[in-house]
């Protein structure tokens, strides 16, 4: 797609008043940015040795001698890089400064509202401060916290006799809690379960709404753990 633009103040040519300039490259700002910027480093990518995902187009994996690994992945202008090689990290990571400028920010500590702590024994995910977040935004910083996400033995349904509520803040509530079950399977029935009743939510969807906070209220600290070097079947408990 051709874009074109007026002439800036003070840069305007004598005798050309009318007329305009075409954009030659890609400026920051403009929709077509991310797809130019997007395909600038899969190019580099792919020249590199690596082998683009085809179910997921942000995700790039290289394999090395002896079973040698590097896994890079994309989000929007940030880099994120994994593997078993610290070779490859430090040839990746010289290779990418010495192609685009960029800044290595070392291990990574927090992102897109997920706390991440690495151990020598594995990999910790949670999202605390996201918790809290949500709390103080519907005002239930201050609430008394509850064993579970759900009453043992409850049932929602659709409740058309029902009073209804401000249906805009249940949907908040709800998107809120979806994003947080990424690190937090224990509520992904019960955000499941409340997710049904968007369209036309009352005070007893509200209710069970709010019950799942209680439960965070005293779960913040909750996550997942994923332990190095575990090659055991996935098991779950439920308590």
């Amino acid at each position: 797609e051709q874009v074109f633009f007026d002439q800036p103040p003070d840069y305007v040519k004598i005798r050309n008043e009318n007329k305009i300039y075409k954009l030659k490259k890609a400026l920051y700002g403009l929709k077509q940015a991310p797809r130019a910027s997007y395909s600038r480093i899969e190019s580099y990518f792919i020249k590199a040795g690596f082998t683009k995902c085809p179910y997921e187009h942000s995700l790039f994996v290289k394999s090395g001698e002896k079973g040698k690994l590097l896994i890079a992945c994309l989000y929007v202008d940030d880099l994120m890089f994994t593997g078993n090689c610290t070779v490859m990290f430090d040839e990746f990571k010289k290779s990418m400064m010495n192609e685009f400028e960029m800044t290595d920010l070392g291990m990574m500590h927090y992102f897109l509202g997920i706390e991440i702590v690495q151990s020598e024994s594995g990999i910790f995910l949670s999202q605390k401060k996201y918790v809290g977040e949500i709390l103080k935004r519907f005002h239930m910083h201050d609430c008394n916290f509850a064993n579970t996400p759900v009453e043992c033995g409850f049932k929602l349904c659709k409740d058309h006799e029902g009073k209804k509520i401000n249906s805009t803040l249940y949907k908040q509530i709800v998107g809120s809690l979806m994003y947080l079950t990424a690190t937090r399977p224990d509520i992904m029935y019960s955000v499941s379960l409340i997710s049904r009743y968007m369209e036309n939510p009352t005070e007893l969807h509200l209710l069970a709404a709010k019950r799942i906070l209680y439960y965070l209220q005293g779960t913040r600290e909750f996550g997942l753990f994923y332990k190095k070097g575990e090659k055991s079947n996935l098991s779950i408990g439920v308590h």
